[in-house]
């Protein structure tokens, strides 16, 4: 299949509860008003439980029941989505996976990344650990959407350019994310465009926006979409609840990768000295 020229990309930014079967409401009614815009909507990392750390563990669930919560919706609407950041409970040994899921437009998994980067904060009464929730995933994972290859990743992950080099020949990458008010506020923009820019193509955020009713914390929201040159073509607005579709252009991302080869200008390679 020859990729489309535009691809119609819907980025939700959220402001998810504790509360799983609210949240999940909550998308479905996204799902519905977005419905004959998009190709492909994204949803931010915590999208089905936003809380402190055994809050969300509380809420791991298998593939399957997440599949089950989410499936008809995602049939309903006609669109791919995906959802990151969802705990999903792996194997036998209790461990949770910070997931991003992909379904389809008729609701089947076409793929899953499990978060590899988990990310640690020490600043006192404000710390985060999240090794101490999750275990972390060891696998890029790309998929494709109308031909386009996009490659998965979440939140913290921005920060580690190593994994997004592993996507360079993607289309477009999506990053899903809960960033908080002080480290969205110095680096969410620079690392998406960065992102960008090194990989010359589409970067899709979707981050979490408002106040946890939980966590008290200030969530960053700026959603946006960058494009291969690090312009940021749509951005959503930082304290509410919105989406922004943007239909990505084929003609542009080749464009740029033409009038500045630097994908075919590397000389290192991962592992060479």
């Amino acid at each position: 299949m020859s990729p489309a020229e535009k691809l119609r990309i819907g980025v939700v930014q959220m402001a998810s509860s504790p509360l799983c079967d609210e949240n999940s409401a909550r998308v479905g009614e996204w799902l519905g008003g977005l419905r004959g815009q998009c190709d492909l909507v994204v949803f931010p990392e915590n999208v089905l439980c936003l809380g402190r750390g055994s809050t969300i563990r509380s809420a791991a669930t298998t593939e399957d029941a997440f599949l089950r919560s989410l499936r008809p919706s995602v049939a309903a609407s006609g669109m791919m989505a995906v959802f990151g950041g969802v705990p999903i409970l792996d194997g036998d040994d209790g461990a949770v996976r910070n997931a991003s899921i992909v379904l389809d437009a008729t609701g089947d998994v076409v793929a899953r990344y499990d978060k590899i980067h988990l990310f640690q904060l020490r600043d006192g009464a404000g710390s985060v650990d999240e090794t101490a929730i999750y275990a972390p995933g060891e696998t890029a994972t790309t998929f494709t959407c109308q031909g386009w290859s996009i490659g998965l990743s979440i939140c913290y992950d921005l920060r580690f350019p190593e994994l997004y080099r592993r996507y360079a020949p993607c289309d477009m990458i999506v990053c899903t994310a809960a960033f908080t008010q002080a480290t969205g506020e110095a680096h969410w923009e620079v690392l998406l465009r960065a992102r960008a820019i090194e990989n010359q193509c589409y970067v899709a955020a979707a981050g979490q926006c408002g106040i946890n009713a939980e966590t008290r914390n200030q969530q960053y929201g700026h959603s946006m979409v960058v494009d291969p040159w690090g312009e940021v073509v749509s951005e959503c607005e930082g304290d509410e609840e919105t989406a922004t579709v943007v239909a990505v252009d084929r003609e542009r991302l080749q464009a740029v990768r033409e009038r500045l080869p630097a994908l075919q200008n590397i000389r290192l390679r991962e592992g060479e000295g």
